[in-house]
């Protein structure tokens, strides 16, 4: 027993432990060994499995395009080059068929054909038919397990012809553009006064737009958004109206047109009415009468012209003129242009009236009715024709805190000399006056009856702004025999 206790001593013991750490070290070597060669056979297996990919797809494929490939958006694998390129190019035709800009009402749509839009997508399927048929095998290997694995996509390019496209942009720019619309006055049925807001213009920046073209057909897309120019602004802005909103009725006047019963007459005056009416003039902007009313296609009715009665084209025309004249007098505004008329009216006034005449190959020239705005403040200019047979001027605006009064006297009446009669006026301001007299003087003729061959409609003594004429000196009361 003791021998062997000497033989168990401190060295057996260190033979021991060197005993156990080799046999530690053999045991893992041999395990690193086999995780190696584990991954060694997975590897080969891979390579097998897609070799065997590669040989299934040699034997079966034959011409077709490999599994996983994609042009664009169309899966095209499994398909021949023919097939792909007839599918791609029909789905390029219906997204290029119609390109949208923009969108909502500042949208429009032009064609693909408009814009010369071609895709390339016969160079593109040949590349998705190369996927797995190029370079060395391993090449070919790679190119294969990518398709199968993850898919491979090829882009499909598209392009336009641009000069194609720049002469679609242009015609689309001439409808599209809008030019700045100032602010201004609108006068409702009810004679309220609303300020219509000014809007800014609108440009199309058609290489902008281009250039948006271009990255929607690199994403094969068939929507553009709109490149605008810079936003042409209106020269009156819509605070400035509200500023200078003329609500309060500075001057007018009425005259009846039921003294002539010709249906014509009403007509004539509800067109030149209507082309005046809701006129804004801004401060120190002059009126022209005729500027307005020239181009309108009036009907024949009783004028007092050529120093007698007669029916013409635009009879009830200067009863227009000559209503609006008198609401700019009795507005304060400075009186530019004014005629009288060759013989006494019936509806107005001696020294009241202010005719019109547009000129004639006869060399009778223009005679206009002109006024001033010279309030300050911008005035809206209203006239129309109502239903109870009146015809209606008014001038609005800021108050001016003047106040004018107007009258005609006769001076005398003569068979030889004629009828003159002075007009007189007074303006104050404030209590203050700032004019009171002589305005200007007018002998007017008799009007000669109405020509034979005119046709006769019944008349009656006007009911607002005539006068007394017990002499007839108008002729309105004269029925042929």
């Amino acid at each position: 027993m003791k021998e062997i206790s000497r033989q168990g001593g401190p060295r057996a013991a260190r033979r021991s432990d060197r005993r156990n750490a080799a046999a530690a070290k053999r045991k893992s070597r041999g395990s690193r060994y086999a995780r190696r060669r584990g991954l060694a056979l997975v590897a080969l297996a891979i390579c097998v499995l897609l070799a065997g990919f590669v040989a299934l797809d040699a034997l079966l494929g034959g011409d077709e395009i490999q599994r996983g490939v994609s042009v664009g958006a169309v899966d095209v694998g499994g398909m021949t080059p023919e097939e792909a390129r007839r599918v791609v190019e029909r789905d390029a035709a219906a997204t290029f068929e119609k390109i949208t800009f923009g969108t909502g009402e500042e949208g429009f749509t032009l064609s693909g054909e408009e814009l010369g839009v071609r895709s390339n997508a016969a160079a593109a399927v040949d590349e998705a038919y190369a996927i797995g048929r190029r370079g060395n095998v391993l090449q070919r290997l790679s190119e294969v397990s990518r398709a199968y694995l993850g898919g491979v996509r090829v882009d499909l390019e598209a392009g336009y012809d641009e000069r194609a496209a720049a002469s679609a942009l242009d015609r689309v720019a001439a409808e599209f553009d809008r030019e700045p619309q100032n602010a201004s006055f609108i006068v409702t049925d009810a004679g309220k006064v609303e300020v219509k807001e000014a809007r800014e213009g609108r440009v199309l920046d058609k290489e902008g737009t281009l250039a948006n073209l271009d990255r929607a057909l690199e994403s094969m897309s068939g929507r553009v958004p709109l490149a605008e120019g810079p936003a042409p602004k209106p020269e009156v802005t819509t605070a400035e109206v509200q500023k200078y909103k003329p609500e309060e009725v500075i001057g007018e006047y009425q005259t009846d047109f039921l003294w002539d019963s010709n249906p014509n007459r009403k007509l004539n005056m509800k067109l030149a009415a209507g082309a005046v009416n809701n006129t804004v003039l801004a401060p120190g902007e002059v009126f022209s009468f005729i500027e307005h009313t020239v181009s309108l296609d009036y009907k024949e009715a009783k004028t007092f012209s050529d120093g007698g009665v007669d029916i013409a084209n635009g009879g009830g025309l200067c009863q227009v003129s000559s209503t609006l004249y008198m609401a700019a007098n009795y507005a304060g505004l400075e009186i530019v242009e004014r005629h009288p008329h060759y013989a006494v009216l019936p509806y107005i006034k001696p020294g009241f009236d202010a005719t019109v005449w547009f000129g004639d190959e006869y060399g009778y020239g223009v005679q206009d009715m002109k006024f001033k705005n010279n309030t300050g403040g911008h005035i809206l200019i209203r006239e129309w024709v109502d239903e109870r047979g009146f015809l209606n001027a008014q001038i609005l605006g800021q108050p001016t805190g003047k106040k004018v009064e107007m009258r005609t006297v006769k001076i005398f009446e003569d068979t030889t000399r004629g009828i003159k009669w002075v007009t007189y006026k007074k303006v104050t301001k404030d209590s203050e006056v700032l004019r009171d007299g002589y305005l200007y003087e007018y002998t007017y003729s008799y009007n000669p009856p109405v020509p034979d061959n005119a046709p006769h409609y019944e008349t009656n003594a006007p009911r607002v702004a005539g006068w007394s004429d017990p002499g007839n000196t108008t002729g309105w009361a004269e029925v042929p025999e």
